[in-house]
């Protein structure tokens, strides 16, 4: 090319792909305004960077900062950074690792030390995970959110339900009322105050049992195998399906059936729910885009019957802040 440094055509001194326009500039010219190019070094309107100076920097996907015209559209168009000089990032692109301080915006509750450890835990291979994505983490995050409230602390289901909370949840007490008066917490009418605290492992039985491969509700595993874990596993048939995942994914062969327990501790909550999201195939719908109804399919299949949508739209908003 005229006037470069290094003269010679612009593909000469790197392996680049074959071009996707006529002629010798190679891919990633400005034919293609949707992609950044290497040109630049070249006088004219040629663009950022070209490899005729294999000395300057290139920009590689996720790369946010930069200085300098990205060239011209094939219509003539001028490319350039805005004032602040900030590249607009493609939620598609692969992204750096999450960082604790992100986290943070989502669980403003949550202490710092165990937001510091999920990141931790996470970018050990954010690829596999299904994680490595702005779009991704916004669901993923969206839903754990609403899972385990603003200090992550739900790591139990907690069944501490009013005899209307009861109602209104579960079929079984809609359908047994009197039931819901005997198992739920009681308060004084005056005071407001618990007087005695719901029947939990009652109501885990009878709620779940025949459910997501849960016994009868004298075989007790409602209660066994209530929600745990970062997006609340629940059911022994869910257990069983996240230990199968597990094994995939990880290298220590734990087994939730069995010891059910565990899921409710660190790091076990954050991988029951890579398990779950993975199993699910939750990272390709969180591919498809960041619309309400985007986020609605991603509930579905975690809480189909939740009353919640709204709120998971509004935590996506917020984790898709904090990540972009």
């Amino acid at each position: 090319m005229a006037n470069s440094r290094h003269p010679g055509p612009l593909i000469g001194l790197n392996p680049w792909t074959a071009p996707r326009t006529p002629g010798p500039l190679g891919y990633n010219d400005q034919s293609d305004p949707n992609m950044c190019t290497r040109l630049g070094d070249t006088p004219g309107p040629l663009g950022f960077q070209d490899s005729g100076d294999p000395n300057l920097p290139t920009l590689a996907p996720g790369l946010r900062y930069a200085g300098g015209s990205l060239g011209r559209s094939k219509d003539g168009i001028p490319l350039s950074l805005p004032a602040s000089g900030v590249m607009p990032i493609n939620p598609a692109v692969p992204q750096e690792k999450i960082g604790w301080q992100q986290l943070k915006k989502i669980f403003s509750a949550a202490s710092d030390d165990y937001v510091r450890q999920i990141a931790s835990e996470l970018n050990t291979n954010l690829t596999t995970y299904g994680l490595d994505s702005v779009l991704r983490r916004a669901h993923f995050f969206a839903q754990v959110r609403q899972e385990g409230g603003a200090g992550l602390e739900a790591k139990v289901e907690s069944l501490n339900y009013s005899p209307e909370g009861l109602k209104n949840t579960f079929k079984y007490y809609r359908e047994n009322p009197g039931k819901a008066t005997t198992d739920a917490y009681e308060k004084d009418p005056r005071t407001h105050k618990i007087t005695r605290g719901a029947d939990q492992e009652t109501i885990a039985n009878n709620v779940y049992a025949n459910r997501n491969g849960n016994g009868s509700v004298a075989s007790g595993d409602g209660w066994k195998f209530r929600g745990r874990g970062l997006i609340q596993v629940t059911g022994r048939g869910n257990y069983a399906e996240i230990t199968r995942q597990y094994g995939k994914l990880y290298a220590d062969g734990v087994d939730f059936e069995t010891l059910p327990d565990l899921m409710a501790d660190f790091p076990y909550t954050v991988r029951s729910a890579v398990c779950f999201w993975i199993q699910h195939d939750l990272q390709t719908l969180a591919d498809k885009g960041s619309s309400s109804a985007d986020v609605d399919r991603i509930t579905a299949v975690i809480n189909r019957n939740t009353d919640s949508y709204a709120e998971r739209q509004a935590n996506f908003i917020t984790a898709y802040d904090a990540f972009k």
